[in-house]
């Protein structure tokens, strides 16, 4: 994620030039404003009901969509991400924190931290990849159009939830060797559908429900457990 770099320094440089770019900001309900970007370095972002705005940046703070909005690009560095039912937005982005997806929304490219779990509840479609590097995923009757893709932490694919592409666990770096012995656990529950490949560079504990969709042969690095119910496996 070398974009996250680039945010970060031509953050520190909006700081350093337009002194303004500091403190918290709310955008107030009904608010039309598609071509406006709202940027901040020390501060949260949030955004009221039934707006239509630009990106939306901060570098020390969280960001908060209310339901029925679109944003365009959603990035922070050091916060959480999270939005409320039916909202509409390009891309949701961190380093440090979690993003939370309401139910029924809609993300027209990547949904990806480095440190922190990413959850889509029920009806979200994100059209591009689905990932973290040390947290955990889980997608809710979700559609996802890109990969899923982590190297620490647990996937949980439930209720429905479609991947059009691949589920990539990835082997950690010298500098996550201290997590690498633990087996990330890779859930595909009740009636979820796997149409891409299951790579995976490390060993893991893969579990399928009796309902599910899903091509193993051939897959490499993984204990594979059936199970039935409604119920996770463990």
């Amino acid at each position: 994620m070398n974009k996250f770099l680039i945010f970060i320094l031509a953050s520190t440089f909006s700081l350093t030039a337009c002194g303004g770019f500091l403190g918290s900001k709310t955008i107030a309900d009904n608010t039309e404003a598609p071509s406006k970007d709202y940027d901040t370095v020390n501060g949260s972002i949030k955004v009221g009901h039934h707006s239509n705005v630009g990106d939306l940046s901060t570098v020390n703070g969280s960001i908060k969509v209310s339901s029925e909005s679109t944003v365009a690009e959603a990035s922070t560095v050091n916060g959480s991400i999270t939005f409320a039912e039916n909202v509409s937005a390009k891309s949701a982005e961190t380093v440090n924190g979690s993003i939370k997806i309401g139910k029924n929304c809609k993300i027209s490219e990547d949904v990806e931290t480095v440190n922190g779990s990413v959850t889509a509840n029920s009806g979200c479609t994100i059209a591009g990849n689905f990932e973290t590097v040390n947290g955990k995923l889980k997608a809710i009757n979700t559609r996802i159009e890109g990969n899923v893709e982590m190297v620490n932490g647990n996937i949980y694919l439930l209720e429905g939830t479609v991947v059009d592409d691949d589920i990539v666990i990835h082997k950690p770096k010298s500098f996550f060797k201290s997590s690498s012995k633990k087996k990330p656990k890779v859930v595909i529950g009740k009636n979820t559908v796997i149409k891409g490949d299951l790579e995976f560079e490390r060993p893991v504990m893969l579990y399928i429900h009796e309902t599910a969709d899903v091509d193993v042969d051939g897959v490499e690095n993984a204990e594979v457990i059936e199970y039935s119910g409604d119920d996770l496996p463990f």
